[in-house]
């Protein structure tokens, strides 16, 4: 099995600040650090520092030379990146004293691949060959269809998030591994686990991994559904986090590991990455990542409380039409007494005051987002009788149900 990462090479133009400036702001910078980067050099890099070889394709323009040195030094095959006379691709970065970042890209070569170059790559690889891609190079829809009739298995990271991701069929695509804002602007939802339920019934053979920063990590397939906890570490730099865990699950997939294995080693190479400054001069070698794997404990009541709450969340979503505090006690595999208490602890809210908030906001959606009836929105909901509804809802929001979808027509 071969590993093709088809992918951007940029220059990282990195600027140190007190914090990330806003509109209209103007900013000092207390350094610059001219550094390699671009999310798929990032990504070719962190496969080969976990162990496995790695074929990189893309195009390298003017002042990325050192890019494909850089590539070559650390063990990737260059022989598919193409040179481009044009400005080579980069992003200004910038990074604040809590470790903060916020980037733009200039696309340069890496938006100069060309549908022949793509034919004539993909053409060196077979069925069950694993492609990896991000968003900062183009023909990626072209790339995955051909990849896909070819029977590649297709891992996206659909980042940076923009609508050209909408022109790509996720049926074809085998992994997704997104964060929260990738996430909602696929699906459109605000809450994690119903991102999770929108994939699970839209592309059900698609495996999603879910990263959610200082809060861990969610994998979902058909099957199951595993959470990872994050790693405490004091960050200096998240430039590079999500590209050390991208590369390092691909080399988990590829070696065909237990994902519980995949997560936990994952997140432990994106940990250190984040102690360290720069994105690419940030990745951690394997050796290292199992040396401190034991030593940067995660916490066990967080990571407890954390998989409790995605799991009543879960509940609800699925079950808010008919949910019974038996019904959640029996879905989590606790005594109704002891859930009642969990939900009270997780939450800051007691059972009944927790249901009646979701069963609220879901009717809060479902009248701006959906011409139903007040009747049918009622049973929904899983509410007894539209009297009741009405009463508690102009309670919370101020207005009639009515009143409040008039609010979409302005």
């Amino acid at each position: 099995m071969k590993i093709l990462n088809f992918g951007s090479c940029n220059v990282d133009y990195v600027y140190s600040l007190d914090h990330i400036a806003v509109t209209g702001e103007t900013e000092a910078t207390q350094g610059l650090s001219i550094l390699p980067g671009g999310k798929g050099l990032n990504q070719s890099i962190a496969i080969t520092r976990a162990g496995n070889s790695v074929y990189h394709a893309g195009c390298i323009g003017d002042g990325g030379e050192f890019l494909l040195e850089l590539l070559k030094a650390n063990g990737v095959d260059v022989s598919f990146v193409d040179y481009v006379n044009t400005k080579n691709g980069h992003a200004v970065i910038q990074v604040s004293k809590a470790g903060d970042n916020a980037i733009f890209l200039y696309s340069g070569s890496n938006h100069m691949i060309s549908t022949e170059q793509a034919d004539r790559v993909l053409s060196a690889f077979s069925k069950d060959d694993i492609l990896l891609l991000q968003n900062e190079i183009n023909n990626l829809d072209y790339i995955v269809k051909k990849a896909y009739q070819a029977g590649m298995k297709i891992i996206l990271n659909p980042s940076p998030f923009n609508d050209k991701i909408r022109q790509i069929d996720l049926n074809m695509v085998s992994y997704l591994i997104l964060n929260e804002i990738e996430a909602k602007g696929i699906t459109k939802c605000e809450n994690v686990q119903k991102a999770l339920a929108y994939f699970r019934e839209k592309f059900p053979d698609l495996k999603v991994m879910l990263t959610l920063g200082n809060k861990g990590c969610i994998y979902q397939d058909k099957k199951e559904q595993r959470y990872c906890p994050v790693f405490k570490v004091d960050a200096i730099d998240t430039t590079g986090a999500g590209d050390t865990f991208t590369g390092y699950f691909v080399g988990g997939i590829a070696n065909e590991n237990k994902i519980e294995n995949i997560l936990e080693i994952a997140s432990c190479a994106s940990a250190i990455s984040v102690t360290r400054e720069g994105a690419a001069p940030s990745i951690p070698y394997m050796d290292e990542v199992m040396e401190q794997i034991n030593c940067l404990k995660t916490n066990g009541a967080d990571m407890k409380a954390e998989i409790l709450r995605i799991k009543i969340e879960q509940y609800f979503d699925e079950n808010l039409m008919d949910a019974s505090l038996n019904g959640l006690a029996d879905f989590l595999g606790y005594s109704p007494i002891y859930t009642s208490a969990m939900v009270k602890k997780i939450t800051n809210e007691t059972y009944k005051k927790y249901l009646q908030k979701k069963r609220l906001e879901v009717s809060a959606t479902l009248l701006l987002q959906t011409e139903l009836s007040i009747d049918e929105i009622v049973k929904k909901a899983g509410y007894e009788n539209a009297s009741f509804f009405r009463k508690i809802f102009k309670e919370k929001y101020g207005m009639t149900p009515l009143n409040y979808r008039k609010r979409k027509a302005k």
